[in-house]
């Protein structure tokens, strides 16, 4: 069984195939750095006692059992394979099938403070869709903890966390690179999933992910947040605070979707979205993809 510290969890992996996803070896005790305010994720949780696992995952040759009476309460499909989340009480069973029959299950299930899944696989899957499942299992252990994925791509400035949200496409990724380029000590904290945390004291923090999309950023740290930045498209660089309905529309489209269609893992999402926007600020910006669109988000969180 390996061991991995992931948003300040500690998460046991073991079995066929689950031995050696992409990224995960970067979220072992040995792969933290240390630096203040960047800090590694609590140390403590080293030893991985009982009461600080969150979550085990176990590849086993065994079929979990399936909510064949249910219902599925999300699908979607994306490049020939489908995918479905079934919920029952404390526990969930994800599928994802492919075209030629193969499956992919997950029975995740409560158990007291922890949760404990099951992987079984027929035919073959690729690392990338076990590491996928992978996020989805931990999401939603994850969500008991305070914790959740925001869709998005993060810098580190000043030792603090930006997130820059939006739909594929409209530039996430193109704008954190304008802050690598022209606006010095930044670096790139994820490129996909962080998680944000909020800590036993009340604290928000951004943590980095073995879930980082198409650019390998892995990086077992974590910062305070500065704030959230909602991009769109437009001829101009231009910038507002939101607030009320506004900077929870703006932010709740980059949690877990599937999340969003089982109440009880869509009410732990609110609560904790409910937190983040009572300490944090949310901010959307219509820009150009150049320097001066990152020039005016640094000026407005750094220099009012």
């Amino acid at each position: 069984m390996r061991q991995y510290e992931i948003a300040g969890h500690i998460v046991q992996i073991s079995g066929e195939g689950l031995d050696s996803l992409p990224g995960f070896d970067f979220f072992t005790g040995s792969n933290k750095r240390n630096s203040h305010p960047i800090h590694s994720c609590h140390p403590a949780l080293d030893a991985g006692s009982p009461e600080k696992v969150v979550l085990t995952i176990k590849g086993l040759p065994v079929e979990p059992a399936i909510f064949c009476e249910l219902p599925p309460v999300f699908t979607s499909e994306y490049e020939e394979t489908s995918y479905e989340l079934f919920a029952k009480e404390a526990a969930w069973l994800i599928r994802m099938k492919k075209q030629d029959g193969a499956n992919l299950l997950a029975e995740v299930s409560r158990m007291n403070s922890s949760f404990q899944s099951t992987v079984y696989t027929t035919g073959s899957f690729s690392n990338n869709s076990l590491r996928y499942l992978c996020w989805l299992i931990f999401g939603i252990a994850a969500l008991s903890r305070q914790t959740v994925s925001i869709h998005s791509s993060v810098v580190v400035h000043q030792g603090k966390s930006i997130f820059f949200l939006g739909e594929s496409g409209t530039g996430k990724s193109t704008h954190t690179r304008l802050w690598l380029n022209h606006i010095q000590e930044s670096e790139l904290l994820n490129d996909d999933s962080p998680f944000i945390r909020i800590e036993e004291d009340g604290s928000i923090r951004a943590y980095g992910s073995p879930w980082s999309g198409k650019t390998p950023c892995y990086k077992n740290i974590s910062t305070p947040v500065a704030a959230f930045v909602r991009l769109s498209q437009a001829p101009v660089n231009r910038i507002r605070r939101l607030t009320g309905v506004e900077a929870i529309a703006a932010l709740l489209p980059s949690c877990p979707f599937a999340f969003a269609y089982e109440n009880q893992l869509s009410e732990q999402v609110y609560s904790i979205i409910s937190l983040i926007l009572q300490q944090l600020p949310v901010y959307h910006l219509e820009c150009l993809p150049d320097a001066n669109a990152a020039q005016l988000v640094y000026s407005t969180l750094f220099n009012s």
